[in-house]
């Protein structure tokens, strides 16, 4: 008894995932759909007929796979949907096929124009950049392509930053982050040009290589400062008694590389020298062999021995002895 039933399992199994005998399956393939994110069903692109409703409803759950991105067309061809039903363990003599080949799936979505994520972009910027005494123009000669997203997903939301955070004029790059409840989907990046116009001195005439800056010959202007690579000043009195290290033409931005401060010494100059060396200290006359700055060592002569030493800057006439 128990041999009997071990040999008649097979054909129970095998009987189990065939098609019942005699179910005739109609498959009318439709040629276009549109549907939600998801994974496709058969009975999403067929109309299937068969006189058994149980069948019937196991054959439209049939899965074929998944929806493509928005903007995008999936073909289902016959051959496809042949395979799944194979899988399935359904007899295809049993399945005819209406005169459609293939079925054209595309999702329902929703816009993001271009136009929206440029200005999301925009906005970032200006909120970060801003400043008071200062004008900033922002353009953009490249604006992204609109996106499309699944309709009906989820809470939407751009999320802007920028990929080098420390720049703030010339040509910058944003990247915006969609995401729908929180998860991101797309990355978009976004170029600007950023102009910037300040207040900055400049100057009001020419000055000559080695002049002395003055309120003579400098002044407050508006000027565009993008391109600059020096540092601005914004107060004339940040410049007064500075040097023109070389010529400066009328209306030119003053930045901090043309600029230096006058050696508080010139090459030729008679000065004092200090010498100490213990309780003595000795006052006497010298030259200065060049330029010397406040705090810096310059080679000196000595007017009475016409040695030459070597002293620190303490004034515009004094240099004391290092020994």
């Amino acid at each position: 008894m128990k041999l009997n039933f071990l040999m008649l399992l097979p054909a129970a199994l095998l009987f189990g995932v065939h098609t019942v005998v005699g179910e005739k399956i109609n498959i009318e393939i439709k040629d276009k759909v549109t549907l939600p994110e998801k994974q496709i069903i058969l009975g999403d692109i067929a109309h299937v007929s068969c006189n058994n409703p149980s069948f019937l409803e196991r054959i439209n759950n049939i899965l074929i796979g998944n929806t493509p991105w928005p903007g995008n067309v999936r073909k289902i061809e016959r051959d496809i949907l042949s395979a799944r039903l194979v899988d399935e363990g359904i007899d295809l003599k049993e399945v005819s096929y209406g005169s459609t080949t293939f079925a054209l799936v595309s999702v329902e979505s929703i816009t993001i124009s271009g136009e929206y994520i440029l200005k999301k972009a925009k906005e970032y910027l200006l909120s970060k950049l801003f400043q008071p005494e200062r004008e900033i123009i922002i353009e953009s000669d490249r604006p992204p392509k609109d996106k499309l997203l699944p309709a009906n997903e989820g809470i939407i939301r751009l999320e802007v930053s920028q990929s080098d955070a420390n720049k703030d004029r010339g040509n910058v790059q944003l990247v915006v982050r969609i995401l729908i409840d929180e998860k991101l989907r797309l990355k978009v990046p976004v170029f600007f040009n950023i102009r910037v116009y300040e207040d900055i001195v400049t100057s009001n005439r020419k000055i000559d290589r080695n002049d002395i800056l003055t309120l003579d010959n400098l002044v407050i202007n508006r000027a565009e400062t993008t391109k600059l690579a020096g540092l601005t000043f914004a107060n004339v009195e940040d410049l007064l008694g500075k040097r023109a290290i070389r010529p400066i033409l009328p209306n030119a931005p003053i930045t901090a590389e043309i600029v230096d401060n006058p050696p508080a010494i010139k090459k030729g100059d008679f000065i004092k020298i200090f010498v100490q060396t213990g309780n003595l200290h000795i006052v006497t006359k010298g030259v200065a062999k060049e330029d010397g700055y406040l705090g810096k060592i310059i080679r000196i002569k000595n007017i009475d021995s016409n040695k030459e030493l070597y002293g620190k800057v303490e004034d515009s006439s004094s240099v004391k002895i290092i020994f």
